[in-house]
């Protein structure tokens, strides 16, 4: 029988009691309290608001819980991991550091304070973390997946390999692994091993849009058109169903990174067609025999290259090597520094390696050449948010949302906030 929130009877609340009492995260801790029926009310509530994807509510919940029951780890684990899903990975880590101190042997949350660490760009210190889960728990895939993504975004691939395989030998079902050894594959140039891991990745996990989006890079890599040019059409369908399928979670790592993948991807097209009418202008313009060309040739070029630089570190940015992204991008900029969506995708690369005052530069540029760049504004929003600047982050979520764009009004719909 589903408990609701606000129409518990007494009866369900005394068996909640009882299920709180014998619960072992509860006996395992030394620092206790009364568990009273407004106590497990609270927490009850605070678990069904975290499960909806209302986290702030479930954060006022536990915050409730806390002032009558202090010194509770897993509830410190469960606001951490509230304030985690909300982007703010300073207070998550505040909240793991209690957990653990309260209970030293707390794997969850080590593991998620690395994780909170490794959105923070504070890699080696996210390792430790990891390390220390294993340590307590050998078996945990999920920690050797995500030690071994904290290794391939330090550029030592080889020890995110093994961490993958590890995953998978633990969780021979884990799709998410899959992914990342493909995706580790492919930078290596083993296009066979990795199209044969996120061929895996999408039997697991048909929705997996990422893996659909990168296998179809491998593809074009390949030189098989038809396939890239399916799966690609596959990932947008995916991103569209999982945007109206799921609770609004817009800060999510993966829903990000499917949420941004249309958009991007249709630029991406649109500077292909623009690529192609600038090598029509250039071929017509040096083939004119004695007369002035229609076009400046050098210019041409120029913008010719920089879109060509563009498109080649998109295709980098979605095969998860973002310093080779940013390589491109420089390049680009560098032949047309007045080409906003570089610097956008440039800024968005920054913020996936952790570097948000380079990321909060390229999206300062982009607002500057394009004002009305919504997503420009929204990602602004995101890097102010990893970095606890909240008021920031609401800000540039406003804009957004005044200017058109569905996640920042999604967002702030969640958070009760009118734009």
């Amino acid at each position: 029988m589903k408990i609701k929130t606000n129409t518990m009877g007494s009866m369900s609340i005394l068996m909640l009691f009882v299920l709180f009492m014998t619960n072992p995260l509860f006996a395992a801790e030394q620092k206790t309290g009364n568990i009273t029926m407004e106590a497990v009310s609270a927490l009850e509530q605070g678990r069904t608001h975290h499960n909806r994807g209302d986290y702030q509510q479930a954060i006022l919940e536990y915050d409730r819980f806390m002032k009558l029951v202090p010194g509770r780890a897993d509830v410190h684990y469960r606001r951490g991991m509230a304030y985690s899903n909300l982007g703010d990975f300073n207070r998550a880590i505040q909240d793991f550091n209690m957990a653990i101190e309260i209970n030293p042997k707390h794997v969850e949350a080590y593991n998620n304070r690395g994780t909170a660490y490794d959105n923070l760009g504070n890699l080696n210190r996210a390792i430790l973390d990891y390390d220390k889960a294993i340590a307590l728990r050998p078996g945990f895939a999920e920690v050797y997946n995500n030690r071994g993504a904290a290794y391939v975004k330090l550029g030592n691939l080889e020890k995110g390999l093994k961490d993958f395989h590890r995953a998978i030998a633990w969780n021979p079902n884990f799709a998410e692994a899959y992914y990342n050894r493909g995706m580790v594959h492919n930078r290596l140039g083993s296009f066979g091993q990795a199209t044969k891991d996120l061929d895996t990745a999408i039997q697991l996990n048909p929705k997996y849009a990422s893996a659909n989006y990168n296998r179809g890079v491998i593809h074009g890599k390949l030189g098989n058109k038809n396939k890239e040019s399916e799966d690609n059409i596959k990932a947008i369908d995916l991103s569209r169903q999982s945007k109206a399928g799921k609770p609004m979670n817009v800060l999510h790592e993966e829903t990000e990174k499917t949420k941004e993948l249309e958009e991007i991807k249709k630029r991406s097209d649109e500077l292909a067609r623009e690529n192609e009418r600038l090598r029509k202008e250039l071929t017509a313009a040096t083939g004119v025999k004695r007369q002035e060309p229609a076009v400046d040739p050098n210019k041409t070029v120029r913008d010719l290259s920089a879109i060509d630089w563009f498109k080649k570190g998109y295709a980098s940015a979605m095969s998860g090597n973002d310093q080779e992204a940013i390589d491109s991008y420089d390049k680009a900029i560098e032949l047309n520094p007045n080409l906003a969506e570089a610097y956008y995708v440039r800024g968005n690369a920054y913020h996936n390696l952790g570097n948000s005052d380079r990321a909060i530069q390229d999206l300062n540029k982009t607002i500057e050449l394009s004002p009305k760049y919504a997503s420009a504004y929204y990602r602004r929003g995101l890097v102010y948010l990893k970095l606890s600047n909240s008021g920031q982050a609401i800000e540039n979520y406003k804009i957004a949302a005044k200017l058109g764009l569905k996640a920042a009004q999604d967002d702030l719909k969640v958070q009760g906030i009118a734009w």
